[in-house]
């Protein structure tokens, strides 16, 4: 029996590794590789797919791939075979080392050698070490495995479940004043709190919303809870009840950076993939501290999206 997967802890922000990382992480590997002498790569799809690309390249070797259905077990070419006897077998990570395990014994049994590489192995879980691999305990998250935290995906891992593409389909998390309605300035709630909150309360939504999936979204704003009952209101009275609503707890302050860290904290809770936020530096901040989402600064006068990426 496989230890739990980390990512059902949600509290838990993962260690982001980009594709920029990800190919240092992979060339640190390379020279020990080279030093077995692979006569070919034979990716894993779908996971193995990009770090396979980049060992192939690396070493100027032919790029073979492999299919690992893990409802059935079953692991089958896609394609034509390996040439050569020496083959490397590449994945994107071994969390239980339950595919790395199968493919590498598929690959024997054919009568190749074999030799296994991932970016990284978690030496708290994996029943399976690689060969080449680097060791991390903490969660960890790659591009290509951002739907593996939405909703639907967790209900199926919570249940045992591997989860399939069609429950790793984007998540929204999504700001409210700028992009459901129109943001009213700082200065207005400054001079009169109680006039700027019923004028807000009284605007129309925006005549155009960025592209999301309704029952894919949750709407994260920055509105205390103490206006949650006026903001649900809202909502439904426009016909958007049916997407879920999370305000600033209590003890959050209304400050850029505290509002800024909560949204990227509840995104990552929540499971979404992506975050689109009306206001730029929130924006930057955000996708700053969460950079597994794919944070867009909208704007509405504009009708579009910049997406962001900040360090």
């Amino acid at each position: 029996m496989s230890a739990p997967w980390k990512g059902l802890a949600t509290d838990r922000m993962p260690v982001f590794i980009g594709y920029d990382q990800a190919e240092r992480m992979v060339s640190a590997l390379l020279g020990r590789v080279e030093t077995w002498g692979p006569d070919a790569v034979v990716a894993i799809a779908r996971g193995g797919l990009v770090p396979g690309t980049m060992v192939s390249c690396g070493l100027a070797l032919r790029l073979f791939m492999v299919g690992y259905d893990r409802k059935t077990g079953k692991v089958a070419w896609i394609g034509p075979q390996p040439e050569g006897q020496r083959v490397l077998v590449v994945d994107d990570c071994s969390a239980t080392g339950e595919t790395v395990a199968a493919v590498r014994s598929f690959v024997l049994s054919a009568g190749y050698d074999c030799a296994t590489l991932t970016i990284v192995h978690d030496p708290e879980t994996t029943r399976y070490v690689p060969d080449f691999s680097h060791p991390m305990r903490e969660l960890f998250r790659f591009p290509w495995e951002r739907g593996e935290a939405t909703p639907a995906a967790r209900s199926r891992r919570v249940g045992g479940t591997p989860a399939d593409r069609v429950h790793e389909k984007p998540f929204f998390g999504l700001d409210l004043d700028g992009v459901f309605l129109p943001d009213i300035p700082r200065a207005h709630y400054d001079t009169d709190l109680e006039d700027a909150l019923r004028r807000r309360h009284m605007l129309e939504p925006l005549p155009a919303l960025p592209p999301f999936a309704r029952d894919r979204a949750v709407v994260i704003t920055g509105r205390p809870e103490s206006d949650r009952a006026v903001t649900a209101d809202w909502l439904d009275r426009h016909g958007f009840g049916d997407i879920s609503l999370v305000c600033r707890p209590a003890d959050v302050p209304a400050e850029i950076g505290a509002v800024s860290r909560y949204k990227a904290e509840a995104a990552t809770r929540l499971g979404c993939t992506h975050f689109v936020e009306s206001e730029a530096e929130q924006a930057v901040r955000i996708a700053a501290l969460a950079p597994h989402l794919v944070v867009s600064w909208w704007s509405a006068e504009d009708l579009r999206a910049w997406t962001v990426g900040a360090a």
